[in-house]
């Protein structure tokens, strides 16, 4: 027994989890909001008639039909955010380019919700649909100034 044999070595399915985050990221459109191990998510706010959405899409492995909804749970320097899908019905589409599948999710909140969260005091999001449950990390883009 080495002297590290109690450290983790990444596995196969580690780098190839981290390539497929990578390819997403690379085809994506702007900057996520989080990571984990299959998935990203990416989001950003809207605004129709009063109304304030924050709109996500989750693109990756996850395929998901269901008419139950969905909540994301958003831990933050100082708050929690609880919130619960607009609509009850979401379903994943296929997306070629990288074998995976977008699903969109809009989640209603509130304006003061909207101003107040900024994403440089994201600690965790949290989405559960149905019987899953994924846990997504702030995304820090590493590659700045190279």
């Amino acid at each position: 027994m080495g002297i590290f044999s109690s450290f983790k070595k990444k596995t196969k399915e580690d780098i190839n989890d981290s390539d497929y985050i990578e390819t997403i990221i690379k085809h994506g459109d702007g900057e996520p909001l989080g990571v984990a191990s299959q998935n990203v998510i990416y989001g950003g706010y809207n605004e129709l008639g009063g109304y304030y959405y924050l709109q996500t899409y989750v693109i990756g492995k996850l395929k998901t039909k269901t008419k139950t909804g969905a909540t994301l749970l958003i831990e933050g320097d100082n708050y929690t955010l609880d919130l619960k899908s607009d609509m009850d019905e979401i379903e994943s589409e296929n997306v070629d380019v990288f074998e995976g599948f977008a699903t969109r999710i809009d989640f209603e909140t509130e304006k003061e919700t909207v101003e107040n969260l900024k994403r440089s005091t994201i600690k965790s999001i949290t989405l559960k649909i149905k019987k899953d449950t994924m846990v997504f990390a702030p995304f820090e883009n590493v590659s700045e100034g190279n």
